[in-house]
């Protein structure tokens, strides 16, 4: 039973990278509340084993003299994520086996490398009680305890995630003819955490618009991050900065298909650009992708998904000499990968002009 049980954890341990992938854009998580179910093995510590099988057999805990080395365990945990990084958890265990049965209150502070990351590894250290119920009607339960773990999220879904961790037990039991009466109880569990809640990022700043003027570009593209007031003393004409991100524009993960509803930002996009004032500009359109993958494949990827947006704009009535298209791959991150995981806003499409 205990090998296949490790076995299974480490087979899923393993699909932990191809899950994170599989996510796009990680929700914000900071302020959520997190629900954890999840199962595994408490493993006994040698001498707490001994004094459960212990003594004649109408006095002792066990239904045997040689209890078995552990028992199958399972848990609900509540926590609060305060931000990307610190939380606070309760949860409540079961185990039974060897005709016992075991229960365990904790309570436990928690430290995550970056919560909204696709995947997540984490540290907790916390306290916890034990009650063990054996044959015969006997009682008896740790004095004190403490717990000191680590472990991994990797999210399946924006609000769904796989958790594997593994922890120590440090308890004190004063019947236990052990040093100091200490026991030492590792447990390993696997199981899927739902968040709910959250707080939102905070908008991005942007500029203030220009005061009221003909529809341009700027005023069609709802991604463009920075408006350019225009002149007020000549008749009005579009004025942009070099480089325009398109937001809007997107591409399912690893493709460099189009979505449709990029369609309708390059159609507005296209009319801007056929208009007679921008018939002698140039642009080029530059392709960007996050740090997922190496560095080669990111760079063919974005030149793919660069290639697709020019051939949409041609499609549209953009004349392809005005035009051309570049990838970049991971090499102009907007964004550090280690911020409040936002590394996944590096993938983007830019309009540039050039000068």
């Amino acid at each position: 039973m205990f090998k296949r049980l490790m076995m299974t954890a480490c087979a899923l341990a393993a699909c932990l990278p191809t899950l994170a992938m599989a996510q796009q854009q990680p929700a914000h998580r900071d302020g959520s509340w997190e629900f954890s179910l999840g199962a595994g093995y408490l493993f006994l510590d040698s001498g707490l084993r001994d004094f459960l099988g212990s003594g004649a057999p109408e006095y002792r805990f066990a239904d045997s003299a040689t209890p078995a080395r552990g028992a199958p365990l399972a848990v609900a945990r509540l926590g609060y994520n305060f931000n990307s990084k610190l939380g606070v958890s309760v949860s409540g265990e079961a185990a039974t086996g060897a005709g016992m049965r075991y229960y365990t209150p904790t309570a436990a502070i928690t430290y995550t490398v970056n919560l909204n990351a696709n995947t997540s590894p984490f540290l907790m250290i916390g306290t916890e009680l034990t009650r063990i119920e054996g044959q015969n009607e006997r009682v008896t339960h740790s004095t004190w305890g403490a717990l000191a773990g680590l472990g991994i999220r990797s999210m399946i879904s924006d609000r769904l995630a796989l958790r594997l961790e593994g922890r120590m037990r440090f308890e004190n039991y004063d019947e236990v003819p052990m040093p100091d009466h200490m026991t030492y109880n590792p447990v390993v569990t696997l199981g899927f955490s739902f968040f709910t809640g959250g707080r939102e990022p905070a908008a991005v700043a942007r500029a203030a618009s220009c005061p009221p003027c003909p529809p341009t570009m700027a005023r069609m593209v709802d991604t463009v991050r920075v408006y350019v007031p225009f002149p007020t003393v000549a008749p009005p004409v579009f004025v942009m900065r070099d480089t325009l991100v398109l937001e809007g524009v997107n591409f399912a993960f690893d493709e460099s298909v189009l979505t449709p509803e990029s369609h309708d930002v390059l159609d507005r996009v296209a009319l801007e650009l056929a208009k007679p004032e921008w018939a002698n500009v140039r642009f080029e359109i530059a392709g960007h992708t996050s740090e997922i993958g190496s560095p080669e494949y990111n760079m063919s990827l974005s030149q793919r998904r660069a290639e697709a947006v020019r051939a949409y704009l041609v499609s549209r009535g953009v004349a392809d000499s005005r035009m051309t298209a570049k990838g970049y791959g991971e090499t102009q991150a907007r964004f550090p990968t280690d911020t409040e995981g936002y590394g996944w806003q590096n993938r983007r499409v830019e309009l540039r002009r050039i000068r």
